[in-house]
């Protein structure tokens, strides 16, 4: 696919946006979690680590190199790795009380299962070596 690398690329970008939008609000407490910010939790920020390795991977997504896409691959299960561990722990209900799930926690799973298809599917130049 020609253009694969431009798209997982730009998937990186909208995945770091949706980590700073809300993906979960606890009304009981009146909370707004977002990648970001968890307080009154004991979330931490798992926006961090989709900024990390999705960053990561975004540069492995610009740059030409063989070991740099094989490489990718990895990046990108580990993405759909903690995108369902976030949807698992985020949306988790405790004593009865269950947080109302925001477009963006499910917006997490599916981007990471798109930047992980566009690892996939690298442009290589391969050349003929003579015999």
């Amino acid at each position: 696919m020609k253009h694969s690398q431009t798209i997982g690329a730009f998937l990186c970008l909208v995945l770091f946006y949706c980590t700073t939008q809300p993906l979960v609000i606890i009304d009981s407490q009146h909370l707004v979690i977002t990648g970001w910010k968890s307080v009154g939790t004991s979330f931490g920020q798992p926006g961090r680590f989709f900024a990390y390795i999705g960053g990561l991977s975004f540069i492995l997504f610009l740059l030409p190199y063989l070991w740099a896409k094989r490489f990718n691959v990895a990046l990108g299960a580990l993405l759909i790795a903690w995108a369902f561990r976030n949807f698992m722990v985020l949306s988790a209900c405790q004593m009865g009380d269950c947080p109302q799930k925001q477009w963006t926690l499910y917006a997490c799973i599916i981007i990471s299962i798109g930047i992980l298809i566009m690892t996939f599917l690298p442009k290589i130049n391969i050349s003929k070596s003579e015999a």
